[in-house]
């Protein structure tokens, strides 16, 4: 009987850790790991959004009224995580450094750049992933000012619909693959 109680506690604290590590969509190939890139100090860190399953779905519900445009495209997407730090107190040649190792991850990783700007104290870098020519990921790291901004959203993504989802979730890093599409017509 006593081992028939230690099974359990010896399966949670075998699977423990594996559940931990992964995070959800993380077997997606739009899923890039934000949150451990080493770019921004733990503690610099003051926005943090992790949306996935059942959460998507509540903000697909609950925007559809009001604007169905930015429904459709939350009801596509996985995941949207977010992390967003203040930059002062941090090293920012430091994370300006963290932001060219994620960029090369990303291209090693089959990611393709959008948007590679980078003028006086701003840094903005946008990568999508696609598969059987439909965009499946999108990766926004971003140091403007004082402010650093990291984003992976993750699942089908239009990319017309993007500026209703930077206006939507207030991302106004997002709206810089807009500007690119409508520059590419």
């Amino acid at each position: 009987m006593s081992r028939l109680r230690a099974l359990p506690a010896a399966l949670v604290a075998f699977l423990l850790p594996v559940i931990g590590v992964a995070q959800p969509g993380s077997d997606h190939p739009g899923y890039f790991p934000i949150e451990d890139l080493e770019i921004l100090p733990e503690e610099s860190i003051n926005l943090e959004i992790n949306l996935t399953g059942p959460m998507m779905k509540f903000i697909a519900l609950a925007t559809d009224e009001n604007d169905p445009e930015l429904s459709k495209m939350v009801e596509d997407l996985e995941s949207i995580r977010v992390r967003g730090a203040d930059l002062e107190g941090v090293d920012v040649e430091e994370a300006r450094s963290g932001i060219q190792r994620a960029t090369t991850k990303l291209v090693d990783a089959g990611w393709s750049s959008m948007v590679r700007m980078r003028e006086d104290d701003e840094e903005v870098y946008i990568y999508f992933k696609e598969e059987a020519g439909q965009m499946v990921g999108l990766t926004v790291l971003s140091l403007e000012g004082d402010e650093a901004m990291l984003i992976n959203l993750v699942g089908k993504i239009d990319p017309t619909k993007l500026s209703s989802l930077a206006y939507g979730l207030d991302l106004p890093q997002l709206d810089r693959t807009t500007e690119n599409t409508a520059e590419d017509d």
